[in-house]
């Protein structure tokens, strides 16, 4: 269903989070052997086939809406993927069964509200019932089953909610945190690199025959292919499409919006900044300031620039005399956006209060709408014809590609004559993949690389290696898998043997030094320059080189730490701490809200694992290892 619960993103995200928490703290086998005929069942209610294989759909169109090309189709089909979406469908009924437990009703205002509040279903700002009925139908939902379905979402959040809004972080504990976090130590640094020492090192042919002869893996070559293959996809399918002059004039006159430039504003302002929800001391205070501001403006409106650089509170734009160029309308918040549209050039704002303060807006300049001609649009017309046409010849033409490549399966070439499409050959390329000039995806290489293919020389199937992109090969040349002689490889083993030698001379002479530091002792070494780092900067020192820094004991200093890495080795030396400045109201408020959204999660964690422990679950894992209805 749609997800309109993107106004209450912290809960949602807290909910999803709980997935992977469940699993790592019961697993698999928390679930019990169910019935036969549903999925599972959750204290009594069941979760059917076929509301299983909807879910499970929609998550995978899900996955691959955001991992695009790298969706591989087998991740679908494992059992850990079907039980990551059972777990979440077992999560919404205990929750709904919580939530009606504990009275939480949601009234049909507040449903309606919540739908309407939908920007999939709006139009020009406003609900669109027209909209609203023609995407229902595109989902295959009713209106019934779609309002049924978010009443109760919208009970669940209710609950959620209160679980998760328990939690309560002080300020001694942010200010503690703060402190912590923004601390400064002053380090700097000595390397101990392997190219320092790489000249001293000598490798004979003795032990370079000894590493051939026991590491004998690394120097095999896969087995590998060359193919011929067809990819058949709407891009593949434009450059057919021929649109005339006509079809692309009918398109511009019946979407007329499109090509439709609207009017763009170039403003300027001074924010005074007051939280939305500060007392009335502060808000008063802030708008005083503002109205003194313009006071000044209104005797001289020429030094807008120079006190917006004196006054504004807004750090994108202050130092710019308050200029934010050119922008349309609904860009900016709506209390903004209002006042902005309804001056004239040269017009000084009195102060607009918006979630961010106080704002006294000067409006610069006015570039009109306009639409654009044909002519200027024409090539992106005939463009999103093409898109739109190959898609729908792709779409009717799908399932007869895969048949034909199937079906005549000694030959890419009847296909290809079908839907005018170019074999083409690839170089080597072995079952990683990684030469292929195609995309691919683990469902292809196994199918190219299996003995249908190899062997008996047959087409492999039409594989989707990504959304609305089959892949179709056949492998014509092959290579067996061997190993490179040692005359090939031998030049390669030396250098590799003469880095080892060189690294280990460098962690030797590291640790030298640094346990003659450690001893009171000078070592001799030249340190490269200071740097102030905290937990937030590290100044360009690695990950490795930070943890090491703030897990030093630091109660007498300078303090020295030690940390290889395959660089070679380094010693840090710690000269003295910088205690972190008091933190400011803001960044008090901040950091509380993450703690306190931490914590929340937390609770969250804890209440849903307590729901499960009372829960009577059980699991039919004959239906989870099918797979899904097509």
């Amino acid at each position: 269903m749609f997800d309109f619960v993107d106004r209450n993103k912290k809960v949602v995200q807290i909910i999803l989070g709980l997935v992977i928490l469940t699993f790592m703290f019961w697993g698999i086998q928390s679930y019990r052997s169910g019935g036969a005929n549903n999925v599972a069942s959750v204290n009594g209610k069941s979760i059917g086939a076929a509301e299983f294989d909807n879910a499970l759909k929609q998550q995978q169109e899900r996955v691959r809406e955001s991992l695009g090309n790298n969706a591989d189709p087998a991740l679908f089909d494992s059992p850990g993927f079907k039980l990551a979406v059972l777990e979440r469908m077992v999560q919404q009924k205990l929750f709904l069964n919580e939530a009606d437990q504990a009275g939480i009703a949601v009234t049909d205002a507040q449903l309606v509200a919540a739908i309407q509040g939908i920007p999939a279903f709006q139009k020009d700002g406003a609900f669109s019932d027209e909209k609203y009925q023609a995407l229902l139908r595109s989902q295959g939902l009713t209106p019934v089953r779609f309002e049924s379905e978010v009443r109760q979402d919208l009970a669940r959040q209710q609950l959620l909610g209160v679980v998760a809004e328990n939690g309560f972080v002080a300020n001694a504990a942010a200010t503690q945190f703060l402190k912590i976090i923004n601390q400064q130590r002053v380090v700097s640094q000595a390397l101990f690199t392997p190219n320092q020492y790489l000249s001293q090192q000598q490798v004979d042919p003795g032990e370079i025959g000894k590493y051939y002869q026991s590491h004998l893996d690394e120097f095999k070559v896969p087995e590998q292919v060359k193919v011929d293959y067809l990819v058949f996809s709407p891009d593949a399918l434009q450059s057919q499409i021929q649109v005339s002059d006509a079809e692309a004039k009918q398109y511009f006159d019946s979407h007329a919006a499109e090509f439709a430039v609207p009017e763009e504003r170039d403003a300027s302002h001074i924010l005074i900044t007051v939280a939305r929800d500060a007392p009335q001391d502060q808000v008063q205070a802030a708008k005083a300031k503002a109205e003194k501001i313009l006071e000044e403006l209104k005797k001289s409106p020429g030094r807008f620039a120079e006190l917006a650089k004196q006054y504004s509170q807004d750090p994108g734009s202050a130092s710019n005399g308050g200029d934010l160029g050119f922008f349309k309308r609904g860009m900016m918040v709506k209390s903004f956006d209002d006042a902005v549209f309804s001056m004239k050039p040269g017009e000084i704002s009195d102060p607009v209060r918006s979630d961010f303060g106080f704002h006294i807006i000067r409006l610069d300049a006015i570039k009109p709408g306009k639409t654009r001609s044909f002519s200027d649009a024409r090539d992106e017309i005939v463009q999103e014809i093409r898109k739109q046409e190959a898609g729908k010849k792709f779409s009717e033409s799908a399932d007869s590609f895969s048949n034909m490549v199937y079906e005549q399966s000694a030959s890419l070439k009847a296909a290809a004559d079908a839907f005018k499409l170019t074999v083409q050959t690839s170089g080597w390329m072995d079952e990683s993949g990684a030469n292929a000039p195609f995309p691919v995806n683990k469902k292809l290489l196994r199918e190219i690389f299996s003995v249908d293919a190899t062997k008996k020389k047959r087409n492999t199937e039409a594989i989707e290696v990504s959304p609305n992109v089959l892949v179709s090969a056949r492998v014509v040349d092959m290579k067996p898998a061997f190993t490179r002689p040692l005359g090939d490889v031998s030049a390669d083993i030396g250098s590799k043997l003469l880095q080892q030698k060189a690294n280990d001379m460098a962690l030797q002479q590291g640790k030298a030094k640094l346990a003659q530091l450690q001893s009171g002792k000078d070592a001799g070494i030249a340190w490269q320059t200071e740097v102030n780092v905290s937990r937030r900067d590290s100044q360009g020192l690695s990950g490795d080189v930070m943890a090491a820094v703030f897990k030093a004991d630091v109660s007498k200093l300078p303090a020295y730490v030690g940390v290889e890495s395959p660089q070679g080795y380094s010693i840090v030396k710690i000269s003295r701490l910088v205690d972190a400045p008091e933190p400011s109201r803001s960044q008090l408020m901040a950091a509380a809200g993450q703690m306190n959204q931490a914590l929340s999660q937390e609770e969250l964690s804890d209440y849903y694992m307590g729901l499960k422990a009372r829960a009577k679950i059980a699991v039919n894992r004959q239906l989870i290892s099918a797979k899904p209805a097509e």
